[in-house]
């Protein structure tokens, strides 16, 4: 199966970084990169990739109703309105109304800041800039046999429960051993729960937890400014 993906990205770094992890997946036939959200729409309608891999801060409110309208109808059938005149600043003629094939797509986003809740419901897949080849090849592979549902926000399935009650009590600044206590465990199975998060999301910082917790809805913001030890 020819399979093509396309990466949006301002960062060159974080864009050729992606295209040449994506190359060593051998999970598709064609790379294609962006840098710019002004040539976003063109792209997409000209190369009809399967998947989307973008930067949330590409997607202003009208590029996100304009991604969840494309999204639809691609994974769906009919035509779409590409209006992509004067996308590049130049004064090329409408293509209006344009047959686009139904078929497979996909959109992931690069997360290295906060996105809002309405955003993320946008994106079927979520890779984190900590994130190895090997965790991103599973996420794509994960996307590319999911069923198609539109619009249906990204689930945090990485970590289980337990790990997530600890990862929500180290966001508000809690010890090991007052973890141990609030969930009637040893101080070494919450070490060895540290451990296990750490090897699955690559975040080695209390920090980068924290972060990771808000943005996956795991501790909300307000509880966190409640709490005495979040400067610790």
């Amino acid at each position: 199966m020819n399979r093509t993906i396309l990466i949006a990205e301002q960062s060159e770094i974080i864009r050729k970084g992606l295209v040449q992890i994506t190359g060593n997946l051998n999970l598709f036939d064609n790379i294609h990169e962006i840098s710019c959200s002004s040539k976003l729409k063109t792209s997409l309608t000209r190369l009809e990739p399967d998947v989307l891999v973008i930067n949330p801060a590409l997607i202003d409110p009208e590029m996100q109703q304009w991604l969840a309208g494309y999204r639809d109808r691609k994974n769906g059938s009919g035509t779409f309105d590409t209006d992509d005149s004067n996308e590049d600043g130049d004064n090329h003629e409408n293509t209006g109304q344009k047959e686009i094939k139904p078929g497979y797509f996909r959109i992931a986003a690069i997360i290295h800041t906060l996105i809002d809740d309405e955003l993320k419901g946008l994106f079927d897949e979520v890779i984190q800039v900590g994130d190895t080849g090997l965790k991103i090849k599973g996420k794509i592979n994960s996307m590319l046999s999911r069923p198609a549902s539109p619009g249906s926000p990204v689930q945090d399935d990485t970590l289980s429960s337990r790990e997530k009650d600890v990862v929500r009590l180290l966001a508000k600044g809690l010890s090991n051993k007052e973890i141990s206590e609030e969930l009637f465990i040893s101080p070494h199975t919450v070490i060895t729960h540290r451990k296990n998060i750490t090897r699955k999301l690559n975040i080695k910082s209390v920090a980068g937890l924290i972060v990771y917790a808000i943005i996956n809805g795991i501790v909300n913001v307000d509880e966190l400014h409640d709490d005495k030890n979040i400067n610790k």
